[in-house]
């Protein structure tokens, strides 16, 4: 017995060395601390926004808000005359995480719908770290529409199913979600999971590549991005609140004649079929889209046959690269192009030229 609980503890020993030896490498090269007070509470539903004209460092990266609280550059309350203007609501995809400003998809996506158009087009970022479609919508109330924009972009992510700890407090929720016995018991391993991803960085730099490994095997659904991928389904109360969300944003920008247009964005995973985890969040999306008639992108034709963890930020962090973020600008552009070119430049008319 001595012996046997001799080795359970030398094989104890031998896994945790490691596993501390990479949690304190990773914690070593780890960016510098956000700012303090980048960011302010919103007494409305959007939640939280960046504080105006605030400066500092958040992922690593610098960032600067504008007077509207958002990272951007300034921005006129109504585009100049002549001008295409175009919205992208979003969260830290959209806001560019670990990413700089001119590098992320709006400025990227800017610059080449203005060369396309061969007037100004603008693309305003206005994603906040955290959102969900619920909050995008009351930003789009609250700003967006103020601004006048010409098309309404929205950067939908798997994750923008879950609920902040604000909208659970304040009742969003009507039901919970029905699960079976195993879906119960995988939930709480994934929560699990997901705390100790939180909590370790070496835990969450293994996540991922522990996922690329086990699916080509056939183990799928474990860790966040499994456990989310199943709850696009309409008896989901958190699926058909965001459903009612982007149906508001439809009926919000068709009675002022603004296009909508939602963005379905992938995660940063291998895109292969043996190795992709959430293709059916993907096509829910896009056919509740379609049978709702909202134009719907989906990235994932751009990005498929790559391997998407090399559009990381960090070792840990899955957010697009300025890379990823290139990919999505000339997507974006492309399918955006034909709406900016065929709206008449008011600039050379005015000028008889």
């Amino acid at each position: 017995m001595k012996t046997w609980l001799a080795n359970i503890v030398v094989m104890v020993v031998a896994a945790l060395v490691p596993c501390l030896i990479g949690e304190a490498v990773l914690r070593f090269n780890a960016p510098p601390a956000d700012s303090a007070d980048l960011w302010r509470p919103l007494p409305t539903q959007a939640g939280w926004a960046g504080q105006p004209n605030a400066r500092g460092l958040h992922a690593g990266v610098p960032v600067a808000f504008n007077g509207f609280g958002l990272r951007d550059r300034e921005r006129s309350p109504q585009p100049a005359y002549g001008t295409v203007r175009v919205i992208a609501l979003g969260d830290s995809v959209t806001f560019g995480m670990g990413v700089p400003a001119e590098q992320t998809f709006p400025r990227q996506a800017e610059v080449l719908l203005t060369g396309v158009r061969g007037a100004p087009v603008e693309v305003l970022n206005m994603g906040i770290p955290g959102y969900n479609t619920l909050h995008e919508l009351a930003l789009l109330r609250e700003i967006g529409l103020g601004l006048r924009p010409d098309l309404v972009v929205v950067g939908f992510l798997y994750n923008d199913i879950e609920l902040s700890s604000s909208q659970k407090e304040s009742g969003v929720v009507t039901q919970p979600v029905e699960m079976s016995l195993a879906r119960r018991i995988k939930s709480g391993v994934n929560v699990s999971w997901t705390w100790l991803k939180k909590n370790s960085m070496f835990a969450d730099w293994l996540s991922p590549r522990l996922g690329n490994a086990l699916r080509p095997l056939g183990v799928k659904g474990f860790g966040q991005v499994g456990e989310l991928k199943d709850q696009f389904i309409d008896s989901n109360p958190h699926w058909r609140r965001m459903q009612q969300a982007l149906l508001e944003m439809k009926r919000l920008t068709a009675e002022r004649n603004i296009d909508l247009v939602v963005m379905v964005i992938p995660a940063m995973a291998k895109f292969t079929d043996a190795a992709y985890p959430i293709k059916e969040y993907h096509q829910a999306v896009t056919d509740f889209c379609h049978q709702h008639g909202i134009d719907v992108l989906d990235l994932l034709p751009a990005f498929w046959g790559r391997d998407g963890t090399r559009f990381w930020i960090s070792a840990t962090d899955g957010h697009p690269n300025a890379e990823g973020h290139r990919i999505i600008a000339e997507s974006l552009a492309d399918y955006l192009a034909p709406r900016v070119a065929g709206r008449p430049n008011y600039t050379r008319i005015s000028s008889g030229r």
